[in-house]
């Protein structure tokens, strides 16, 4: 454990030197237009949320599992840029609950953190590439294998603490070669009222080359990524995932086009081999005019292989870098008791699914999504939860309403429903999720 942190600290170290001398470089070499335009940009964000749910964790009507609660996110960030093509980040954001049920529970203003803070450098020296070093956020393609890098903090934030270089390519090509490490806990940077906020449940470490670009009319982007989970104390099983795979956007004409997404995954857990299978799609229909505020039809399919209890191998889909609520802000949290409390875990589900996208006005639209969900492996009967014999997860239903009030002002209104299938025992019972949100942003 040792030995690998000296190597991180090592890489941060040597990534840091090359972007001092790369500056050094670049500064004696700029023009006057690279060197002008010095200047500071502030922006400032609040986020108010408003949650409520009842059953949405254990699907267990005898248990009060009821939440109601508000939100509070804060964010403020300064970027400077000394250079044209070169900035500094630093953000900072606070985010605290008020919890009306359950009630007595302890009131905290929580932490104030470092959301990002990066150096951010394009084209240094003229060369095609572009640099950026240190937290960051990162969403590759749609955010199947990319998005979130620590996912117990909720939407609290979604940073990366990470090396990445773009190798830009002609004909707008592109090369993302990135390296990231996330601690359990954030003890890279200072908190200020530091809660010990966990973000992991094993510290993950990821190197991974992801390829974008166009062929004709086509958005075509490949990828190879290895992350690491790190053992610990209380989780002392270390485990490889290797992941392969890409994504594609094809137009198919008169308002039609098909994206579709497939990974294959290879590599070990603990003493035993891995593998595994994910991937999605989607036909959408952009209707030439509106029909009944009708503007935009989705069907599609999502495929997350599962686990075989009966094997010694680990056949279950591994997320990657993406715990977060891609399909559902609800079912996420179904998912914390079926995978030892990790939140956000989607593996062994299959959905078909269809979305109707209404324009009520030219600033608010209405999403209606339902997705019929299965599991791909039956529940493991050793396990407390799911305690289905089956393999339906049931029936989930959304509706988001989003409005923006001004430019800076906007917000939605969104309620989840949720049916459970035989795949969840016979008491389980339906929930209900719903959220209010407004964000201000100057």
């Amino acid at each position: 454990m040792r030995s690998g942190m000296k190597l991180r600290k090592r890489v941060l170290v040597l990534c840091c030197l090359m972007c001092v001398v790369l500056c050094s470089v670049s500064h004696a070499g700029a023009d006057a237009s690279e060197t002008e335009g010095s200047r500071f940009k502030v922006s400032f964000s609040e986020r108010f949320r408003f949650v409520s749910w009842d059953n949405a964790v254990d699907l267990d009507a005898s248990q009060d599992s009821r939440n109601t609660f508000t939100r509070h996110r804060t964010g403020l960030m300064v970027a400077w840029t000394p250079l044209s093509r070169l900035e500094l980040g630093v953000k900072l954001t606070n985010e605290f609950r008020y919890y009306f049920v359950p009630e007595g529970r302890d009131f905290t203003l929580h932490e104030v953190f470092f959301d990002n803070l990066y150096v951010d450098w394009v084209r240094p020296g003229d060369l095609p590439l572009g640099l950026k070093l240190g937290r960051q956020n990162i969403m590759l393609g749609e955010g199947f294998v990319v998005m979130d890098g620590h996912p117990l903090d909720g939407s609290r934030s979604a940073y990366f603490n990470a090396v990445r270089m773009d190798v830009f390519l002609p004909q707008q090509n592109r090369l993302i070669v990135f390296y990231t490490y996330v601690p359990e806990t954030d003890d890279l940077l200072p908190v200020l009222n530091d809660q010990d906020q966990p973000l992991l449940e094993q510290p993950e470490e990821g190197i991974g080359i992801y390829y974008s670009g166009q062929r004709a009319n086509t958005g075509m982007e490949a990828y190879v990524i290895r992350k690491t989970i790190r053992r610990t104390e209380a989780h002392p099983v270390r485990s490889r995932i290797n992941t392969l795979g890409g994504r594609m956007v094809y137009p198919l004409g008169r308002g039609f086009s098909l994206t579709g997404e497939g990974a294959y995954q290879f590599g070990d857990y603990g003493d035993a081999d891995r593998t595994a299978w994910g991937g999605y799609f989607h036909l959408d229909y952009t209707l030439p005019r509106s029909l009944l505020f009708l503007q935009k039809v989705t069907g599609g399919g999502i495929y997350l292989s599962g686990d075989d209890p009966e094997t010694e191998k680990v056949e279950g889909w591994d997320p990657v870098f993406s715990r977060w609520p891609k399909w559902s802000e609800s079912y996420i949290y179904t998912l914390i008791q079926e995978y030892g409390g990790r939140v956000a875990y989607w593996s062994n589900l299959a959905s078909v699914y269809g979305t109707l996208m209404f324009g009520i006005t030219e600033s608010m639209n209405l999403g209606v999504t339902y997705h019929r969900l299965l599991a791909l492996e039956a529940a493991d009967p050793g396990q407390d939860f799911p305690r289905g014999e089956g393999q339906t997860r049931g029936d989930l239903f959304i509706a988001k309403l989003v409005f923006d009030l001004s430019q800076n002002l906007r917000g939605h209104l969104l309620w989840e429903r949720f049916l459970p299938g035989d795949y969840y025992g016979a008491d389980a019972v339906s929930y209900d999720w719903f959220r209010c949100e407004l964000m201000v942003t100057l």
